[in-house]
């Protein structure tokens, strides 16, 4: 028996159930499709913004084999964790994603510090993945504007400027709402797919000559100083490497912080998960091909501002390159909108339940919207802050790419640790499901978490001879650490229990869908 045959609407009284029986009310108004919830995760993921500005670096630490087979290693190991994670969002679909799935997995033993831990890293690595984003989508705007103003010449206070005034436009568009959301989520899609497809072709046709397949695939370089300056092999210099195709594998929880405005969730969730991953496979091979491929001159494109700009205007000229930057610069300012977006639900979750400093005035919902839109400028506000030190360090954006893999990374880990450990008895298994295959998935998701969060702290050049080559990404992750240990142990254990029930599932409409399974949050 459907849900209509039960006298209810059919989606939405089966999804308002299921939030009921995770201990919500409908607060949020349901209001998107799958294909909505995978635009959002799909710009959230922004393959685009993510390869393209960080191709440089790539050709610094290890060359044409990092950016080819660095990125099959990365999306291959990123599946393991998105399994994982889709398997606990078809159980739990709810605005707080990964920070209420840790709560429910510890149990009443782990799950309060569990997940004070995952909501301050989540929200660090969504936070530094919309800033490093964006900032890259300012920095090649400013690129683009000295392709046509010879005069002009960049500097980190203007890329740091531009960067705030897309942010500032990102958040005037969730304010605007659903329809504008909806909007920017089927644009981000056509960008990112059909934006691909033009920069591939274009580089690959128009390339005055291409590289040869044995320099795409077994070219190493290493312009880092490890191997020159230190004993070191060249595959720690690779490993370094896998930052650029990391990071661009990121943010595809997004599709579960959306879940409680997202039609189906319990089904829609987990697609989205998948299916951006897959796409920003595909999307990224693409790209990282025919950038390779269609290097002109190697010393020229990795001193330039922009690597990826110069091999657009080396094959596609002044008038098609300048599409080509731009095409990057919009798909940075859709992830910037889509990011926000997350983020804010993800703050509203957590201040949901008294995570967040003054978390009643936080909580407050737009009358006309029904978002939460003070936590939409504070996402905001807190976004451009973190990209203060683009003013002055050469080493911005990698060290803010390296702050969000880990954020984001250990976030995705942490509820999937539980799940196979101390939550493998009480999780209940429901539309999506790995079977058996569970434990072992789990397993290799947090081991390559743990890999990488310790390669990914490590001084990105050896020695390190200026302060503006520093990477700052040990000092935020230290920061966070510190600050959530001692707020935990000296305040929060006290007071935050982590996710609070605001209803009983008997209280929905006074009936239950027979068919919603029966999870151990019912007795919680």
């Amino acid at each position: 028996m459907d849900a209509t045959e039960r006298g209810h609407a059919a989606n939405y009284n089966e999804d308002e159930a299921r939030l009921a029986s995770l201990g919500y009310k409908q607060n949020m108004k349901r209001q998107f499709t799958g294909l909505q919830n995978f635009g959002f995760t799909l710009t959230n993921a922004s393959v685009l913004i993510g390869i393209v500005p960080l191709f440089g670096f790539g050709m610094a630490t290890g060359g044409p084999v990092v950016a080819v087979w660095g990125w099959l290693i990365v999306a291959f190991f990123v599946m393991f964790i998105g399994l994982g994670m889709a398997e606990i969002c078809s159980t739990y679909p709810t605005a707080g994603g990964l920070y209420f799935w840790t709560a429910k997995l510890g149990g009443p033993k782990w799950g309060p510090m569990f997940s004070w831990y995952e909501a301050w890293f989540n929200m660090l690595g969504q936070v530094a993945g919309c800033s490093g984003s964006v900032l890259a989508a300012a920095t090649f705007l400013n690129t683009l504007i000295s392709v046509w103003d010879k005069d002009y010449v960049p500097v980190g206070k203007h890329n740091f400027a531009v960067m705030a005034a897309l942010m500032l436009t990102a958040g005037i568009i969730n304010t605007a709402g659903g329809r504008a959301l909806k909007i920017a989520s089927l644009t981000s899609v056509f960008i990112h797919i059909v934006g691909t497809l033009v920069i591939v072709i274009t580089v690959l046709a128009g390339a005055p000559k291409l590289q040869s397949p044995k320099f795409v695939f077994t070219e190493f370089r290493d312009y880092t100083g490890y191997t020159q300056n230190s004993n070191a092999s060249p595959v720690l210099v690779f490993l370094l490497g896998l930052l650029q195709s990391q990071w661009s594998m990121l943010g595809y929880d997004a599709s579960a912080h959306m879940s409680e405005e997202t039609e189906k969730s319990y089904v829609n969730g987990p697609r989205g998960i998948l299916m951006s991953i897959l796409a920003s496979f595909l999307i990224g091979l693409g790209l990282a091909l025919s950038l390779t491929f269609g290097i002109q001159d190697y010393e020229q494109t990795r001193n330039s501002d922009s690597a990826a700009s110069q091999i657009f205007l080396d094959c596609a000229g002044k008038v098609g390159g300048s599409i080509l930057i731009f095409i990057i610069v919009f798909a940075g300012f859709l992830c910037g909108v889509a990011t926000v977006a997350a983020n804010s639900r993800m703050f509203y979750a957590f201040a949901r339940d008294g995570g967040l400093p003054f978390s009643s005035y936080w909580t407050v919902l737009n009358k006309r919207t029904l978002m939460p839109l003070r936590l939409v400028w504070l996402s905001v506000i807190v976004i451009i802050i973190l990209a203060l030190p683009a003013i002055g360090s050469e080493a911005t954006l990698s060290a803010i790419s390296g702050i969000s893999i880990i954020g984001f990374t250990v976030s995705y880990a942490i509820p999937i640790l539980l799940r196979i450990t101390v939550g493998a008895s009480t999780f209940v298994q429901h539309e999506f499901n790995l079977g058996r295959y569970s434990k072992p998935i789990g397993w290799v998701a947090c081991i390559w978490t743990a890999f990488i969060f310790c390669i990914f702290n490590m001084p990105q050049k050896w020695p390190v001879e200026d302060p503006s080559e520093f990477n700052f990404t040990p000092a935020a992750v230290g920061f966070l650490l510190v600050f959530t240990t001692l707020t935990w142990f000296l305040s929060a254990r006290h007071w935050f229990k982590g996710p609070v029930s605001e209803i009983a599932l008997a209280e929905l409409d006074g009936k239950i869908p027979v068919d919603v399974p029966k999870n151990d949050s019912d007795s919680d």
